[in-house]
């Protein structure tokens, strides 16, 4: 049933805002945004990826956001309300509890990303690979690879952490990574921009990240595109429901999430640079994947005046997102335990099972990691967004939506309301079938 007494801590939107956007820059494809902005033309590749925040990432997190405000719970059971209130099927609550747990791999795979930073933070700033060559770089983080007990450790320890900061509550919890974490973020970052431009000539960076060729239009580059922006902003995974379910009741939602938008590709942008420029310094062209943010990027720092230091502020920057990240990624699972035993037992059970995923991960064969992210990117997140554009478009009254965005502007619900009918189901349908093209 309908649970108006949630708490809501929030006396305005900003914190809303705030957090929702560590998600998005933790989910913004540091791995493959800086390459594939170079390798598909640019401005062509930057338009396609705008194009398909427009289609698809940004109505499904609105209507997330819309569903957790109306239903008032943890995602399984603001589903349960919301069919309920719509006369649905009942069985559209499993989607709320589906995207809760993808919700908690997510988490468990961004505290495995945030060791990871940790790990060559520390490294950089010993200065152990001091003006070292590639394949030192590359050796050396191959070996703490091989690590697998230390890297549990340290994932143990920081999901422990998270799980302690969830267990404070929503207000502090939250406000904490809102209005401390980002902002001291967002300085070290702009460090780091400041350094670059300093260091390095950007004028490759410029060529390689904002030339417009028009030749690169095509089936390959929109694929990336729709990938890059499905992902980003943390659709599909139960957060914006959660977070929604908690904050202030008649907030302009559709505002609020494209203002996440804006923010995450500002974000996006000053990494892409960042990584863009220090390649090119030291002769090394961009690519995607682990190796490009674990091995190339640290061998770039290394081998830059001063690049120690930036090079330890960067990988503690990366570091603090995607740990934030996995504090926020647990909240649907937190809320969903939380009436049964407490915010303390939920935090503690949450935690628990997010470390038996990273275990999972960790101590099963090299490519499950891989097999994984590949798993979530191209069949369990398109299927999780595909399912919620059929509900919120074609199950929920358009009343109980125009209710919950009735602060917006009327023609700016009509599109929304337009778009999540009619483009986001197509727009998810091809999702999933370029995953077996």
């Amino acid at each position: 049933m309908l649970d108006r007494n949630v708490p809501q801590p929030w006396a305005a939107r900003t914190t809303l805002v705030l957090t929702l956007t560590l998600v998005a820059i933790a989910l913004g494809n540091l791995q493959r945004m800086p390459f594939l902005l170079g390798e598909h033309g640019g401005a062509v590749f930057f338009l396609l990826y705008l194009l398909a925040l427009c289609l698809l990432s940004v109505p499904l997190l609105i209507a997330e956001v819309v569903v957790g405000s109306y239903g008032r719970a943890s995602p399984h059971r603001a589903m349960e309300w919301a069919a309920s209130a719509a006369n649905a099927n009942p069985r559209w609550r499993f989607l709320g509890l589906a995207q809760g747990l993808l919700g908690l791999l997510v988490a468990a795979i961004a505290a495995l990303f945030a060791v990871w930073c940790f790990d060559r933070a520390l490294v950089i700033h010993s200065g152990a690979m001091a003006s070292g060559s590639p394949a030192e770089v590359a050796g050396n983080f191959v070996s703490a690879m091989s690590d697998r007990a230390g890297q549990f450790i340290k994932a143990l320890m920081g999901l422990a952490a998270a799980g302690a900061l969830s267990a404070m509550g929503i207000r502090l919890g939250m406000g904490v990574l809102a209005w401390i974490v980002l902002p001291g973020i967002a300085i070290t970052l702009l460090g780091v921009l400041e350094f670059v431009a300093l260091q390095t000539d950007l004028q490759p960076v410029t060529a390689f990240l904002f030339s417009y060729d028009g030749s690169q239009w095509g089936i390959e580059a929109a694929k990336q595109a729709l990938i890059s922006a499905g992902v980003t902003l943390g659709a599909g995974l139960g957060v914006a429901m959660a977070l929604g379910a908690q904050a202030p009741q008649n907030l302009p939602w559709a505002r609020s999430v494209i203002a996440v938008a804006i923010l995450d590709t500002a974000f996006l942008f000053v990494t892409a640079i960042i990584a863009s420029a220090l390649l090119f310094e030291v002769n090394v062209a961009p690519s995607e994947g682990l190796a490009a943010v674990f091995v190339a990027l640290p061998y770039a720092f290394v081998n830059v005046p001063m690049g120690e230091l930036y090079g330890t502020l960067f990988f503690s920057a990366m570091a603090a997102i995607s740990w934030s990240a996995a504090v926020i990624l647990m909240e649907p699972t937190v809320l969903l335990f939380e009436r049964a035993v407490g915010r303390l037992g939920a935090a503690i059970l949450a935690a628990t099972l997010a470390v038996l995923l990273a275990s999972m991960l960790l101590f099963s064969s090299d490519a499950t990691l891989v097999q994984v992210s590949a798993m979530l990117g191209e069949w369990l997140l398109p299927f999780s967004l595909l399912a919620m554009a059929l509900f919120v478009g074609w199950q929920l009254p358009r009343p109980i939506l125009r209710g919950e965005l009735y602060r917006e502007p009327r023609w700016l619900f009509r599109l929304w309301w337009w778009v999540m009918r009619w483009m986001v189901p197509p727009v998810c349908v091809a999702w999933l079938v370029s995953g077996v093209i």
